[in-house]
């Protein structure tokens, strides 16, 4: 993996909002992961295996619409 090849760790935090009710949202842990795949370069698309599995009631509020 790229980021494992030069000794970096890649932790990824996200969230879905970036305000709500005039109120900045807080950034979400997903966990700890490995750049498998990227392209670009400003901006970068980078493509992330996580170590383990999001769980599901976590991955439901990301991609189910409101």
């Amino acid at each position: 993996m790229f980021n494992e090849a030069r000794g970096i760790n890649f932790h990824l935090f996200v969230r879905k909002y970036k305000m709500i009710d005039k109120k900045r949202e807080p950034f979400i842990y997903i966990g700890k992961g490995n750049a498998v795949e990227y392209e670009g370069e400003k901006p970068i698309t980078v493509k992330i295996k996580l170590e383990h599995e999001i769980p599901e009631n976590l991955y439901k509020e990301f991609t189910i619409k409101i």
